[in-house]
């Protein structure tokens, strides 16, 4: 049996609320029967997305602003900022706890395997979030619209497009489910 620390009894316990679920499942309702069960996942993903967003925004947020960690570095002439990586690595595993354990709880596969599939599929959504991030950022038009605040546009519009990648990755190669 995996042993569960206090933050991640905590955050479980929040994600498991019966109130949390009634919502879901009055949203579900108004899906097509055949599709319920995906759609019940998708938005379950999203919560957990969410979550991680919290985790990303403010990771990122203290590592900028409070701790003053501004680096840059480029690969092939695009600029990453260094405290993304950090901020969005932790939204991973965090995502990882709360999907397996919520959205795909009913998954066979030790968390082992399904732990390193995970990661594997993140890292390239990792990447893929450090190129958009990146091309958001310089993009003129983020630079006229949000300023100084960019980096914060250009990761929510990164996440945007991360979430459906990492959606259907996880459903159809992570957390699949026992043949009937």
């Amino acid at each position: 049996m995996e042993k569960v620390s206090g933050a991640q009894l905590s955050t479980l316990s929040i994600i498991k609320n019966p109130m949390l679920s009634s919502l879901v499942d009055t949203i579900i309702s108004i899906v097509p029967v055949q599709h319920q069960k995906t759609a019940k996942q998708f938005i379950k993903f999203g919560i957990t997305g969410t979550i991680g967003a919290v985790v990303d925004f403010s990771t990122f947020a203290l590592l900028r602003d409070v701790l003053g960690w501004d680096t840059t570095y480029t690969i092939w002439g695009l600029e990453i900022i260094a405290a993304n990586n950090v901020s969005v690595f932790l939204a991973i595993c965090s995502n990882f706890i709360i999907n397996r354990t919520w959205t795909f709880h009913d998954t066979v596969g030790s968390a082992t395997r399904q732990g390193t599939g995970y990661l594997i599929l993140n890292i390239f959504t990792w990447a893929l979030n450090q190129i958009l991030v990146g091309l958001f950022y310089k993009w003129p038009l983020f630079i006229i619209l949000f300023a100084d605040q960019r980096a914060y546009f250009a990761k929510a519009v990164a996440i945007i497009f991360i979430l459906f990648i990492n959606f259907f990755g996880s459903k159809l190669f992570i957390f699949r489910h026992a043949k009937s």
